[in-house]
């Protein structure tokens, strides 16, 4: 006598591991999904951000040594907080005050640090501004 699964049963089976799996795969692909489209509103919604800060350099005061006050007007239409300087595209390392403090929108604010290369009198140098958003401001100063 032959034993084996009916014909039906077998159909139902089948029918369970199918279903089972397409479940699956229409879950993983749902949060496959919401995750690219979360990322995405995320990068979209930075970059908005970035392209509402606009901020320059209004002026640059040499203190003595090699320390320097730069003030910096904030025009753009969001608070702008300034994360790092560059002098000559060296980073800054020694900040007396301003680094990580809020400039107002249409106020300004000032960042006091010590240059990490040596200023002498008449010499050139490109003072860069970075705000926490990415955002770089260039600007030539002249001792």
């Amino acid at each position: 006598m032959d034993r084996g699964v009916s014909e039906v049963v077998a159909s139902l089976i089948l029918l369970l591991i199918v279903t089972v799996l397409g479940t699956f795969l229409y879950s993983y692909t749902l949060t496959s999904t919401n995750l690219q489209q979360s990322y995405l509103q995320s990068q979209v919604e930075i970059e908005s951000e970035r392209a509402e800060e606009r901020f320059r350099v209004v002026s640059v005061l040499w203190l003595g040594d090699d320390k320097l006050n730069v003030t910096i007007l904030n025009y753009g239409l969001i608070d702008v907080t300034i994360a790092d300087v560059y002098v000559n595209g060296v980073r800054v390392s020694t900040y007396y005050g301003g680094r990580g403090e809020e400039i107002y929108t249409s106020e300004m604010g000032w960042v006091c640090f010590e240059s990490p290369i040596p200023i002498e009198e008449g010499s050139s140098y490109e003072i860069t501004i970075v705000s926490e958003r990415g955002v770089t401001y260039a600007y030539l100063w002249e001792s």
